[in-house]
């Protein structure tokens, strides 16, 4: 896939924006940020399912932490790829900080491998290299993108993991959270040897502290594929300082010990993309992307988006049911008040540089 331009993508067809958005459950809520499922509505009364996050505020308050909410948002509002979580739209709110996102209604691979870890059980292969290639072709468009007067972008994601791939009920699989990213377009640059992302997917010249290229994107690739047929983590120590320990020696156990399935050519792809001198990898996405359509090729030709769906939905009917968590009325309420002025906020100077949205651009791969 060739470098694709990303600047703003305008139709003849007439742009609306939502006239307003609801919270209607929050999804999940961490030290940076919280995350809700909510509606966007639109004047006619079309519903369009959205992901709504919200940085914490007193991190909002903190420069650092501004500049790179302001970076991610941009970056996530240029790019265009059916493997990508869509960005829709993102304001600076009263001070708290909103980006509005593609819901993917489904699960993240973290949470079907955390399950099938426990077990040990191996995803079968024909599916893991499915969602691989889909991963790979994700990172070829963002390697290769480009802005509208041609210039390179330069991304580097950073922060591949099971935590930010998410699967759709339907077999969809998309790249999410650039917020660690590196691009020419940021006004914050992660220096060199900065250990950015899930210490058991770093990359060892991330350890080594040299300087960061998109093989660290590309070996995280290789981790995840390996866990997947595996059934088992890869690097994972009992301690933070073991993780980066096993990541330095660049150990790789041969996948055939854990996974009958796994033939020569699945064993020898995941020798050449964990080698621990980048110089001995595939030299770039594009080269993954190949050499991993071929492997499907010869394994499985009919694999694709069923099978992805059929493992998300098992996982979904089988995992332990857990009570809805309770959030403070007030949290929603407050939520509701500082999306009516997002609203409000649209063409002013709090605008990240959204576009004006219809609502066919919440369907699915638009």
């Amino acid at each position: 896939m060739g470098g694709s331009g990303v600047g703003p993508h305008l139709t003849t067809r007439f742009r609306r924006a939502p006239t307003r958005y609801e919270p209607l459950a929050r999804l999940a809520a961490g030290g940076m940020a919280e995350v809700w499922r909510g509606d966007a509505v639109f004047e006619d009364g079309d519903r369009h399912s959205v992901a709504i996050k919200r940085v914490l505020p007193e991190l909002a308050s903190q420069p650092l932490y501004l500049s790179m909410f302001r970076d991610e948002a941009r970056l996530g509002m240029a790019l265009r790829h059916p493997n990508i979580v869509r960005v829709y739209d993102a304001r600076d709110v009263g001070g708290t900080f909103i980006m509005i996102m593609e819901l993917v209604d489904g699960t993240s691979l973290k949470e079907l491998l955390e399950q099938a870890h426990q077990r040990q059980a191996p995803m079968p292969v024909a599916s893991a290299l499915f969602i691989t290639y889909q991963l790979a072709r994700a990172l070829e468009y963002a390697h290769s993108a480009v802005d509208h007067t041609g210039q390179p972008l330069a991304i580097i994601h950073r922060d591949v993991s099971p935590h930010n791939l998410l699967l759709s009920r339907t077999g969809e699989v998309k790249l999410a959270d650039f917020g660690l990213a590196d691009a020419n377009v940021h006004s914050t640059q992660l220096g060199d040897g900065m250990l950015g992302g899930k210490l058991g997917y770093l990359a060892p010249e991330i350890i080594r502290q040299q300087p960061s290229t998109p093989q660290i994107d590309l070996f995280a690739v290789g981790i995840v594929l390996w866990e997947m047929i595996c059934g088992r983590r890869l690097f994972q120590g009992a301690t933070d300082a073991e993780t980066v320990q096993a990541v330095a020696r660049c150990e790789v156990p041969s996948a055939t010990r854990f996974n009958r399935g796994v033939t020569r050519g699945v064993d020898a792809f995941l020798r050449t993309i964990l080698a621990s001198d980048p110089r001995d990898r595939f030299p770039t996405a594009s080269d993954v992307v190949a050499a991993l359509a071929q492997l499907i090729q010869q394994i499985d030709d009919q694999v694709g988006p069923r099978d992805v769906g059929l493992l998300v939905g098992l996982f979904l009917a089988t995992r332990r049911r857990k009570a809805p968590e309770a959030v403070p009325q007030a949290f929603a309420d407050l939520l509701a008040q500082e999306l009516a002025m997002f609203s409000e906020a649209a063409s002013s100077e709090h605008d990240l540089g959204a576009l004006p949205l219809d609502p066919d651009s919440f369907l699915s791969g638009s």
